[in-house]
Protein backbone atom coordinates (compact mmCIF):
# COMPACT_ATOMS: atom_id res chain seq x y z
CA UNK A 1 0.00 0.00 0.00
CA UNK A 2 0.62 4.03 -0.73
CA UNK A 3 2.71 5.73 1.97
CA UNK A 4 0.80 8.89 3.08
CA UNK A 5 3.63 10.87 1.37
CA UNK A 6 3.27 8.84 -1.49
CA UNK A 7 -0.98 9.80 -1.56
CA UNK A 8 -0.54 13.51 -0.44
CA UNK A 9 2.49 14.72 -1.86
CA UNK A 10 0.76 18.25 -2.64
CA UNK A 11 -0.58 18.57 1.01
CA UNK A 12 3.03 17.84 2.59
CA UNK A 13 5.04 20.49 0.21
CA UNK A 14 2.31 22.93 1.22
CA UNK A 15 2.66 22.07 5.02
CA UNK A 16 6.99 22.09 4.59
CA UNK A 17 6.43 26.09 3.18
CA UNK A 18 4.11 27.48 5.94
CA UNK A 19 6.37 25.68 8.66
CA UNK A 20 9.17 27.60 6.95
CA UNK A 21 7.69 31.27 6.89
CA UNK A 22 6.54 30.73 10.46
CA UNK A 23 10.26 30.04 10.98
CA UNK A 24 10.54 33.88 11.30
CA UNK A 25 7.67 34.09 13.64
CA UNK A 26 9.42 31.80 16.09
CA UNK A 27 12.61 33.77 15.58
CA UNK A 28 11.20 36.78 16.66
CA UNK A 29 9.25 35.52 19.41
CA UNK A 30 13.06 34.28 20.50
CA UNK A 31 14.41 37.78 20.48
CA UNK A 32 10.80 39.11 22.14
CA UNK A 33 11.29 37.05 25.38
CA UNK A 34 15.04 37.77 25.20
CA UNK A 35 14.04 41.21 25.59
CA UNK A 36 11.56 40.88 27.97
CA UNK A 37 14.32 38.97 30.60
CA UNK A 38 16.58 41.53 29.88
CA UNK A 39 14.08 44.52 30.48
CA UNK A 40 12.48 42.59 33.73
CA UNK A 41 16.22 41.85 35.27
CA UNK A 42 18.27 39.19 35.31
CA UNK A 43 21.16 37.19 36.77
CA UNK A 44 24.21 35.51 35.03
CA UNK A 45 22.10 32.02 36.00
CA UNK A 46 18.77 32.98 34.45
CA UNK A 47 20.26 34.44 31.44
CA UNK A 48 22.28 30.93 31.31
CA UNK A 49 18.94 29.16 31.52
CA UNK A 50 17.54 31.26 28.89
CA UNK A 51 20.07 30.46 26.57
CA UNK A 52 19.64 26.95 27.13
CA UNK A 53 15.99 26.88 26.31
CA UNK A 54 16.52 28.86 23.19
CA UNK A 55 19.06 26.16 22.23
CA UNK A 56 16.32 23.34 22.59
CA UNK A 57 13.65 25.80 21.07
CA UNK A 58 15.70 26.09 18.45
CA UNK A 59 16.40 22.25 17.86
CA UNK A 60 12.38 21.53 18.19
CA UNK A 61 12.13 24.26 15.65
CA UNK A 62 14.08 22.59 13.25
CA UNK A 63 13.69 18.84 14.03
CA UNK A 64 10.21 18.10 15.46
CA UNK A 65 8.58 16.95 12.27
CA UNK A 66 11.74 14.71 11.66
CA UNK A 67 11.69 13.33 15.45
CA UNK A 68 8.07 12.69 15.34
CA UNK A 69 8.10 10.80 12.38
CA UNK A 70 10.45 8.83 13.81
CA UNK A 71 8.61 8.32 17.07
CA UNK A 72 5.63 7.18 14.84
CA UNK A 73 7.12 4.68 13.26
CA UNK A 74 8.43 3.07 16.42
CA UNK A 75 5.58 3.48 17.80
CA UNK A 76 3.61 1.88 14.98
CA UNK A 77 6.92 -0.95 14.75
CA UNK A 78 7.00 -1.78 18.61
CA UNK A 79 3.44 -1.86 19.47
CA UNK A 80 1.24 -2.65 16.69
CA UNK A 81 3.81 -5.19 14.89
CA UNK A 82 6.41 -6.21 17.84
CA UNK A 83 2.95 -6.53 20.46
CA UNK A 84 0.57 -8.40 17.96
CA UNK A 85 -2.02 -6.32 19.18
CA UNK A 86 -3.12 -5.80 15.16
CA UNK A 87 -7.30 -6.13 15.65
CA UNK A 88 -7.59 -7.29 12.17
CA UNK A 89 -5.60 -10.72 13.20
CA UNK A 90 -8.14 -11.39 15.97
CA UNK A 91 -8.95 -14.46 14.55
CA UNK A 92 -6.20 -15.96 14.42
CA UNK A 93 -5.43 -14.94 18.29
CA UNK A 94 -8.59 -17.02 19.02
CA UNK A 95 -7.97 -20.07 17.12
CA UNK A 96 -4.44 -19.69 18.66
CA UNK A 97 -6.35 -20.15 22.19
CA UNK A 98 -8.39 -23.01 20.87
CA UNK A 99 -5.24 -24.55 19.56
CA UNK A 100 -3.65 -24.35 23.00
CA UNK A 101 -6.84 -25.20 25.15
CA UNK A 102 -8.17 -28.13 23.05
CA UNK A 103 -8.15 -31.68 24.44
CA UNK A 104 -6.14 -33.68 22.16
CA UNK A 105 -5.32 -36.24 24.52
CA UNK A 106 -4.78 -40.38 23.21
CA UNK A 107 -7.71 -41.64 25.32
CA UNK A 108 -10.67 -39.70 23.01
CA UNK A 109 -13.28 -41.85 21.77
CA UNK A 110 -15.75 -41.50 18.23
CA UNK A 111 -18.04 -40.40 20.69
CA UNK A 112 -16.24 -38.04 22.37
CA UNK A 113 -15.26 -36.78 19.04
CA UNK A 114 -18.95 -36.97 17.89
CA UNK A 115 -20.19 -34.56 21.35
CA UNK A 116 -17.37 -31.49 20.05
CA UNK A 117 -19.49 -31.38 17.22
CA UNK A 118 -21.43 -28.95 17.86
CA UNK A 119 -18.56 -26.84 19.88
CA UNK A 120 -16.88 -26.96 16.65
CA UNK A 121 -19.17 -25.41 14.69
CA UNK A 122 -19.49 -22.88 16.78
CA UNK A 123 -16.00 -21.88 16.85
CA UNK A 124 -15.59 -21.78 12.96
CA UNK A 125 -18.71 -19.53 13.05
CA UNK A 126 -17.71 -17.60 15.70
CA UNK A 127 -13.61 -17.71 13.74
CA UNK A 128 -15.66 -15.91 10.36
CA UNK A 129 -17.44 -13.43 12.21
CA UNK A 130 -14.09 -12.25 14.07
CA UNK A 131 -12.85 -12.24 10.97
CA UNK A 132 -15.17 -10.27 8.63
CA UNK A 133 -15.05 -7.79 12.29
CA UNK A 134 -11.33 -7.82 11.84
CA UNK A 135 -11.03 -6.39 8.43
CA UNK A 136 -13.63 -3.77 8.96
CA UNK A 137 -11.25 -3.16 11.95
CA UNK A 138 -8.65 -2.62 9.58
CA UNK A 139 -10.36 -0.36 7.66
CA UNK A 140 -11.13 1.69 10.88
CA UNK A 141 -7.41 1.62 11.55
CA UNK A 142 -6.15 2.72 7.86
CA UNK A 143 -8.33 5.56 8.06
CA UNK A 144 -7.06 6.54 11.68
CA UNK A 145 -3.26 6.30 10.18
CA UNK A 146 -4.82 8.49 7.67
CA UNK A 147 -6.18 10.94 10.46
CA UNK A 148 -3.40 11.09 13.00
CA UNK A 149 -0.73 11.53 10.02
CA UNK A 150 -3.02 14.70 9.02
CA UNK A 151 -3.62 15.93 12.49
CA UNK A 152 0.49 15.54 12.77
CA UNK A 153 1.63 17.58 9.61
CA UNK A 154 -0.66 20.67 10.52
CA UNK A 155 0.52 20.44 13.87
CA UNK A 156 3.84 20.43 12.90
CA UNK A 157 3.14 23.32 9.98
CA UNK A 158 1.80 25.76 13.20
CA UNK A 159 4.53 24.59 15.63
CA UNK A 160 6.86 27.46 15.13
CA UNK A 161 4.03 29.52 16.25
CA UNK A 162 3.71 28.02 19.18
CA UNK A 163 7.27 26.66 19.77
CA UNK A 164 8.17 30.74 19.71
CA UNK A 165 5.72 31.52 22.56
CA UNK A 166 7.22 29.03 25.07
CA UNK A 167 10.43 31.77 24.49
CA UNK A 168 8.12 34.25 26.65
CA UNK A 169 7.74 33.35 30.26
CA UNK A 170 3.64 33.82 30.22
CA UNK A 171 2.80 32.14 27.15
CA UNK A 172 5.15 29.50 28.02
CA UNK A 173 2.26 26.78 28.83
CA UNK A 174 0.88 27.64 25.93
CA UNK A 175 3.81 26.14 23.72
CA UNK A 176 3.99 22.91 26.37
CA UNK A 177 0.50 22.45 25.79
CA UNK A 178 0.70 22.14 21.89
CA UNK A 179 3.65 19.84 22.41
CA UNK A 180 1.81 17.55 25.34
CA UNK A 181 -1.19 17.37 22.02
CA UNK A 182 1.38 16.30 19.96
CA UNK A 183 2.52 13.55 22.32
CA UNK A 184 -1.05 12.57 22.44
CA UNK A 185 -1.60 12.23 18.99
CA UNK A 186 1.71 9.95 18.54
CA UNK A 187 0.92 7.60 20.84
CA UNK A 188 -2.54 6.95 19.82
CA UNK A 189 -0.89 2.98 19.06
CA UNK A 190 -0.33 2.91 22.88
CA UNK A 191 -4.25 3.44 23.45
CA UNK A 192 -4.90 0.59 20.75
CA UNK A 193 -2.77 -1.85 22.71
CA UNK A 194 -4.31 -0.90 25.88
CA UNK A 195 -7.87 -1.92 24.18
CA UNK A 196 -6.15 -5.18 22.57
CA UNK A 197 -5.33 -6.27 26.47
CA UNK A 198 -8.75 -6.39 27.18
CA UNK A 199 -9.46 -7.85 24.02
CA UNK A 200 -7.27 -10.73 24.98
CA UNK A 201 -8.79 -11.37 28.43
CA UNK A 202 -12.19 -11.50 26.18
CA UNK A 203 -10.45 -13.91 24.06
CA UNK A 204 -9.83 -16.42 27.10
CA UNK A 205 -13.08 -16.37 28.30
CA UNK A 206 -14.58 -17.51 25.15
CA UNK A 207 -12.30 -20.00 24.80
CA UNK A 208 -12.48 -21.09 28.45
CA UNK A 209 -13.17 -25.00 28.06
CA UNK A 210 -14.33 -25.78 31.90
CA UNK A 211 -17.92 -25.36 31.29
CA UNK A 212 -17.80 -28.24 29.13
CA UNK A 213 -16.79 -30.32 31.80
CA UNK A 214 -20.32 -30.82 33.46
CA UNK A 215 -22.02 -29.74 30.48
CA UNK A 216 -21.36 -32.69 27.58
CA UNK A 217 -23.80 -31.12 25.59
CA UNK A 218 -21.85 -27.98 25.11
CA UNK A 219 -24.98 -25.45 24.94
CA UNK A 220 -23.25 -23.22 27.87
CA UNK A 221 -19.64 -23.66 26.08
CA UNK A 222 -21.81 -22.19 22.76
CA UNK A 223 -23.59 -19.68 25.19
CA UNK A 224 -20.54 -18.40 26.53
CA UNK A 225 -19.01 -18.28 23.01
CA UNK A 226 -21.69 -16.38 21.32
CA UNK A 227 -22.23 -13.76 24.28
CA UNK A 228 -18.58 -13.04 23.71
CA UNK A 229 -18.16 -13.09 20.41
CA UNK A 230 -21.17 -10.42 20.50
CA UNK A 231 -18.88 -8.65 23.25
CA UNK A 232 -15.76 -8.52 21.09
CA UNK A 233 -16.83 -7.55 18.14
CA UNK A 234 -18.88 -4.63 19.47
CA UNK A 235 -15.27 -4.05 21.65
CA UNK A 236 -13.42 -4.16 18.62
CA UNK A 237 -14.69 -1.59 16.87
CA UNK A 238 -15.44 0.92 19.67
CA UNK A 239 -12.01 0.88 20.83
CA UNK A 240 -10.49 1.37 17.84
CA UNK A 241 -12.32 4.70 17.28
CA UNK A 242 -12.49 5.44 21.58
CA UNK A 243 -8.67 4.61 22.01
CA UNK A 244 -6.88 7.69 20.66
CA UNK A 245 -9.51 9.54 22.55
CA UNK A 246 -8.98 8.29 25.61
CA UNK A 247 -5.29 8.78 24.85
CA UNK A 248 -5.74 12.08 24.45
CA UNK A 249 -7.46 12.46 28.05
CA UNK A 250 -4.89 10.31 29.66
CA UNK A 251 -2.03 12.81 28.89
CA UNK A 252 -4.30 15.86 29.44
CA UNK A 253 -5.84 14.61 32.74
CA UNK A 254 -3.86 11.56 33.71
CA UNK A 255 -7.12 9.64 33.69
CA UNK A 256 -6.47 6.12 33.88
CA UNK A 257 -6.72 4.42 30.22
CA UNK A 258 -8.20 1.10 31.07
CA UNK A 259 -11.16 2.75 33.05
CA UNK A 260 -11.98 5.13 30.98
CA UNK A 261 -12.03 2.57 28.22
CA UNK A 262 -14.61 0.14 30.17
CA UNK A 263 -16.89 3.17 31.00
CA UNK A 264 -17.15 4.05 27.79
CA UNK A 265 -17.82 0.71 26.32
CA UNK A 266 -20.21 0.50 28.77
CA UNK A 267 -22.36 3.74 27.72
CA UNK A 268 -21.62 3.16 24.31
CA UNK A 269 -23.39 -0.40 23.72
CA UNK A 270 -26.09 0.41 25.68
CA UNK A 271 -26.44 3.62 23.96
CA UNK A 272 -26.33 1.51 20.86
CA UNK A 273 -28.81 -1.17 22.27
CA UNK A 274 -31.79 1.78 22.89
CA UNK A 275 -31.29 3.35 19.60
CA UNK A 276 -30.91 0.28 17.61
CA UNK A 277 -34.84 -0.73 19.18
CA UNK A 278 -35.64 2.55 18.33
CA UNK A 279 -34.31 2.66 14.83
CA UNK A 280 -36.69 -0.60 14.39
CA UNK A 281 -39.73 0.73 15.56
CA UNK A 282 -39.48 3.65 13.27
CA UNK A 283 -38.47 1.23 10.31
CA UNK A 284 -41.50 -1.22 11.77
CA UNK A 285 -43.61 2.11 11.52
CA UNK A 286 -43.27 2.58 7.31
CA UNK A 287 -44.66 -0.80 6.82
CA UNK A 288 -41.58 -1.74 4.47
CA UNK A 289 -40.99 -6.07 5.99
CA UNK A 290 -37.11 -4.73 5.89
CA UNK A 291 -36.99 -1.52 6.93
CA UNK A 292 -36.68 -2.29 10.76
CA UNK A 293 -34.08 -4.42 9.83
CA UNK A 294 -32.07 -1.63 7.73
CA UNK A 295 -32.68 1.14 10.03
CA UNK A 296 -31.79 -0.56 12.88
CA UNK A 297 -28.18 -1.67 11.22
CA UNK A 298 -27.96 1.51 9.85
CA UNK A 299 -28.33 3.32 14.16
CA UNK A 300 -26.25 0.32 15.71
CA UNK A 301 -23.34 1.17 13.06
CA UNK A 302 -23.83 4.90 13.55
CA UNK A 303 -24.23 4.77 17.18
CA UNK A 304 -21.19 2.32 17.86
CA UNK A 305 -19.25 4.87 15.74
CA UNK A 306 -20.21 8.29 16.77
CA UNK A 307 -20.47 7.52 20.91
CA UNK A 308 -16.83 5.75 20.24
CA UNK A 309 -15.34 9.13 19.17
CA UNK A 310 -17.25 11.04 21.74
CA UNK A 311 -19.64 12.86 19.72
CA UNK A 312 -23.00 11.44 21.02
CA UNK A 313 -25.37 9.11 19.16
CA UNK A 314 -25.45 10.00 15.32
CA UNK A 315 -28.09 7.10 14.83
CA UNK A 316 -30.47 8.89 16.91
CA UNK A 317 -30.73 11.19 13.69
CA UNK A 318 -32.92 8.09 12.18
CA UNK A 319 -35.14 8.03 14.90
CA UNK A 320 -35.77 12.21 15.32
CA UNK A 321 -36.35 12.47 11.22
CA UNK A 322 -38.79 9.58 11.26
CA UNK A 323 -41.41 11.94 12.49
CA UNK A 324 -42.75 9.46 15.35
CA UNK A 325 -43.33 10.80 18.93
CA UNK A 326 -40.19 10.13 20.52
CA UNK A 327 -40.07 7.06 22.99
CA UNK A 328 -39.96 9.76 26.48
CA UNK A 329 -43.30 10.54 25.58
CA UNK A 330 -44.62 6.85 26.30
CA UNK A 331 -42.63 6.62 29.17
CA UNK A 332 -41.89 8.71 31.95
CA UNK A 333 -42.20 12.53 31.35
CA UNK A 334 -37.93 13.99 30.95
CA UNK A 335 -36.89 10.76 29.68
CA UNK A 336 -34.56 11.34 27.16
CA UNK A 337 -32.05 8.48 27.09
CA UNK A 338 -31.06 8.88 23.45
CA UNK A 339 -31.26 12.26 22.62
CA UNK A 340 -34.38 11.74 20.26
CA UNK A 341 -36.36 14.80 21.82
CA UNK A 342 -32.98 17.22 21.62
CA UNK A 343 -32.59 15.83 17.66
CA UNK A 344 -36.21 16.53 16.18
CA UNK A 345 -36.03 19.71 18.30
CA UNK A 346 -33.43 20.88 16.77
CA UNK A 347 -35.23 19.99 13.30
CA UNK A 348 -38.23 21.79 14.09
CA UNK A 349 -36.08 24.71 14.76
CA UNK A 350 -34.13 24.54 11.66
CA UNK A 351 -37.37 24.40 9.33
CA UNK A 352 -38.64 26.80 11.45
CA UNK A 353 -35.89 29.35 10.33
CA UNK A 354 -35.92 27.83 6.50
CA UNK A 355 -39.45 28.55 5.77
Amino acid sequence: MATFEQLFPTFLQKCAELHELLRLVAFLLFIVGTILLVAHGFSAKTLMLHMVRLFVLTALLVMLPQWGNQAQELLQTSILNGLGVDPSQVHQQYNQLLEVRRDTGGERSWWDILSDLNAFSVEMLITGILWLVGQFASLLLLWAYLIQKFILFTAYALSPLLIGLMAIRPLRSVGSRYLMNIAGVLLWPLGWAVAALITQGMLDFMTDPSSRFFDPTASFYTLQATFGVVVVAFWIVFSTISAPVVIQKVLSTGALAGGQLIAGAVGGFLQTAATTSGAAAVGSATGVSSAPVAAAGMAAALSTLSTAAGVGSAGAMIIAGSGLPPRSTRGRAGDDITGDRSVRDLIAQARGRNF
